[in-house]
């Protein structure tokens, strides 16, 4: 009996924040991080495939990785801390901005340096056929520091609909 109860004692000690329980992935990740984490309340319709909380770096804050979809067509949302690298989102070509609920968001396009002409010509249009993503700090929420987010597309996922998700992000 004072084994069982020891291990159950052990266990509850360490159990992560994202254990909260709440019910909400999101607000149980927001316990125990210092910056804010959103919640998209559009996903053009893509269910939530996977929600992470991963570790970055020796002495980071772990940082919040979310997909949605199956297959083909996805969006994947990553969180961190304004001020950290913890992703790398591969070659890509910044092609501009735009704004997202007043803030600068940078535009990312997946094309292909090794076929230079679409290289050059490649735009924000063009995330529909190669992928690409959205870059930003949204005014940070009360008490929390800034966050980093970058919302992700590909597989058919349209700029306009990027924006969307972005714009939807509480």
């Amino acid at each position: 009996m004072v084994v069982v109860c020891s291990v159950a004692v052990t266990i509850l000690c360490v159990a992560p924040a994202s254990a909260m329980g709440s019910g909400d992935k999101f607000v149980d990740a927001q316990v125990g991080l210092t910056y804010g984490v959103y919640k998209p309340t559009n996903t053009i319709g893509l269910r939530l495939h996977m929600f992470q909380l991963l570790v970055c770096q020796p002495g980071m804050e772990q940082w919040v990785a979310t997909s949605y979809g199956f297959g083909k067509k996805k969006i994947d949302i990553y969180e961190t801390k304004s001020d950290e690298y913890c992703s790398d989102a591969g070659l890509s070509k910044e092609v501009g901005s735009t704004t997202i609920n007043g803030v600068t968001a940078r535009v990312f396009v997946y094309c292909d340096p090794m076929t230079p002409r679409a290289y050059k010509s490649c735009t924000a249009r063009d995330i529909a056929k190669v992928g690409g993503y959205l870059l930003f700090v949204p005014n940070p929420k009360l008490s929390f520091k800034p966050t980093k987010i970058q919302v992700q597309g590909i597989g058919g996922v349209t700029f306009q609909q990027l924006r969307a998700v972005a714009a939807s992000l509480v």
